[in-house]
């Protein structure tokens, strides 16, 4: 199983009360194919204090080769490394504690002597709300984030759905969830209730990360051209950074949306080798769904850049992790 550094930066603020900086490791370039092929590397820089993260691409294996390739790493790196995975059984702690291995497990476990810091632990009972939101409710938050807001901004829940999107009952529920992840509440109290965030778009975008998930379903692959090029994943990416196109461009539709395409031209979905003219990302939620005007500039032939940034944080390749941070960079909130 493994992490991101966004859970990583989350769970640290968690635990010391402050945000750290994570930025992808430059001088990572010059290492070894064989320790690129294992980690990403980053940098998390907290109270002026910086530590080199390994994000496995796999999940736990043998303690003895991550300390070989700590050692490895020593030799041109000061400050401590820590190895950062999604998930460790107790055996598998016992052996990178006994093998001397510095570790972060986001949201359980943080093991780092050279920071002072001693083994914590977190057994949780399963918790009573939500811990992810719902497609619908995330559609919402981000068409919102994207159109901004200030402090004497105060709306319903249709305000937020416009144009007939979503049912009452949905824009109900998403409020109930917002209001859950300490995102919203209460502006006036009145039959038809009446709601504030409770702080900056900005702000409320980086509390609810770690309950934001990948619009995309499922992928696959088409020898024709949809009606609908609605540029996704590295395609859209590429139009916002200076990563390159990929091979096949990439769009994305509902699964509402895809049946409609494929009734409508009587073709059938083919696999990635058999001369694919597109791929195709099923989304959870409309790709199209930013209505009116926005503060954060949103490109009519792309999807939003903050679907987009959930639908490839999890990417491995440094390059779209380096491709993100040059995107997220530009959004002026």
């Amino acid at each position: 199983m493994k992490t991101s550094r966004q859970e990583i930066q989350n769970y640290f603020e968690s635990i010391f009360g402050a945000r750290p900086e994570i930025k992808h490791w430059a001088k990572s370039k010059g290492l070894p194919f064989y320790l690129l092929d294992e980690y990403a590397f980053h940098t998390v820089t907290l109270f002026g204090r910086e530590i080199l993260v390994l994000l496995a691409h796999e999940p736990f294996e043998n303690a003895a080769k991550i300390r070989k390739h700590i050692d490895i790493l020593k030799k041109t790196v000061d400050h401590p490394i820590l190895y950062a995975t999604g998930a460790l059984k107790s055996f598998e702690r016992k052996r990178l504690i006994e093998s001397g291995v510095e570790f972060v497990v986001p949201g359980n476990q943080l093991f780092a002597p050279q920071l002072g810091l001693d083994l914590r632990e977190f057994y949780r009972s399963r918790p009573p709300e939500k811990s992810v939101m719902s497609p619908a409710s995330q559609a919402l938050l981000i068409a919102a984030i994207i159109r901004g807001w200030d402090e004497r901004y105060v709306f319903r829940g249709v305000d937020l759905a416009g144009l007939d999107q979503y049912s009452k009952m949905t824009t109900s529920r998403a409020m109930k969830e917002f209001q859950s992840f300490g995102l919203i509440e209460p502006a006036v109290n009145e039959k038809s209730p009446r709601w504030r965030f409770v702080a900056s778009a900005k702000t409320i975008w980086d509390k609810a990360l770690p309950a934001l998930q990948s619009p995309v379903k499922r992928a696959v692959f088409s020898d024709w051209p949809p009606l609908i090029q609605r540029a996704a994943g590295l395609s859209a990416l590429s139009k916002s950074s200076l990563l390159e196109e990929p091979p096949i461009p990439v769009i994305a539709f509902t699964k509402e949306e895809w049946d409609l395409e494929l009734r409508r031209s009587g073709r059938i979905e083919v696999g990635q080798f058999d001369h694919a003219l597109f791929e195709v990302e099923i989304w959870s939620y409309s790709p199209d769904h930013i209505r009116g005007e926005t503060c954060v500039s949103v490109s009519s032939e792309s999807v939003d850049p903050l679907s987009l940034f959930l639908s490839l944080r999890d990417s491995a390749d440094d390059r779209v992790q380096i491709s993100l941070d040059e995107m997220m960079e530009k959004i002026e909130w």
